[in-house]
């Protein structure tokens, strides 16, 4: 398999190099700010976008979004105007289209980073695609999107701050007189294979109070075979009542193999709080270059607070 990246800015039209593989196509994006609201729900920011590529046999096309709880109205003075909790640092891997989200099994994925706002934000896309003759590839690609350098990128913000009330909101998209983005892939070198084992994170939302926890437990022994003694413990990144996402796990499967699972919510006095309903299943990729996010992204904890 071969690497490939480029650090390109939307609106320019230079670029660092090029190899002989087909640029990615994004022909759409949307992005969401919540506006925070003092009735204590969580709202969510969102990320959305379709993307194409020639390369590989046959050509692909995905659809990549997040979504993640991150309006604290209770920030005062130290306010911000970008997100301070996006899952910044994992591989989100794209399902194959919009209709079916929890399928994320597409050869694209994709990386946020640190200090997401709407408007300005940097993206990292990849695709592992096999070639028509020889080794599969992944290439890659990072850019910057920003609606300041080009008219394929605009905004609706409203910037108004209401202490204790709301703060800026709004909605960017790609306008229907766009054909979107080109994303050249440049400078390929060897990658990752196939991977035989495959690192698992478990996304999920649930509110919880002071000393309780939630964890990840299911019928394999890397998620204790069903004994809560033995479960994986979930982490939250800044928990506060607008922002309950737990995720973690970081535990390695076998690929393909297939396992029930569920949260339990451990609480402070030691009491359990199993989630309601059937178990939930997955199926471990053999095709996610050794990372896999279960689940919708975020899971809701059934019958919980959330």
């Amino acid at each position: 398999m071969l690497f490939a990246g480029v650090l390109l800015l939307l609106g320019a039209t230079s670029v660092l190099s090029q190899t002989n593989y087909a640029p990615f196509q994004i022909h759409w994006l949307t992005t969401h700010q919540p506006n925070g609201n003092p009735a204590g729900q969580v709202n969510h920011y969102q990320i959305a976008f379709n993307i194409t590529s020639a390369n590989g046999n046959p050509a692909e096309e995905a659809y990549c979004w997040q979504s993640w709880g991150d309006n604290n109205n209770n920030c005062g003075n130290s306010c911000v105007a970008y997100s301070t909790a996006v899952p910044a640092g994992e591989w989100i891997i794209c399902a194959r289209d919009a209709s079916d989200l929890g399928d994320r099994s597409s050869g694209f994925a994709f990386k946020l980073f640190p200090y997401f706002s709407i408007g300005n934000f940097s993206l990292a896309v990849r695709q592992n695609f096999t070639q028509e003759s020889g080794p599969n590839i992944i290439s890659q690609a990072s850019f910057i999107v920003t609606n300041s350098s080009t008219s394929d990128f605009v905004c609706d913000i409203n910037p108004q701050e209401v202490f204790l009330q709301q703060h800026a909101q709004g909605d960017c998209w790609t306008p229907d007189s766009s054909s979107g983005f080109t994303v050249p892939v440049a400078e390929a070198t060897p990658a990752c294979s196939h991977a035989s084992t495959v690192s698992l994170s478990f996304p999920v939302t649930e509110r919880t109070g002071p000393g309780d926890k939630v964890y990840v437990v299911g019928s394999i022994p890397e998620l204790g075979n069903w004994d809560p003694s033995r479960a994986v413990e979930l982490n939250t990144g800044s928990y506060n009542d607008m922002n309950t996402l737990w995720t973690g796990g970081r535990v390695s499967v076998l690929a393909g193999t297939t396992f029930e699972y569920k949260y339990v919510q451990k609480n402070a006095d030691g009491s359990l709080l199993w989630e309601c309903g059937e178990n939930r299943v997955a199926t471990v990729s053999s095709s996610t270059c050794g990372e896999q996010t279960i689940g919708n992204d975020p899971d809701y904890f059934r019958c919980g607070t959330h």
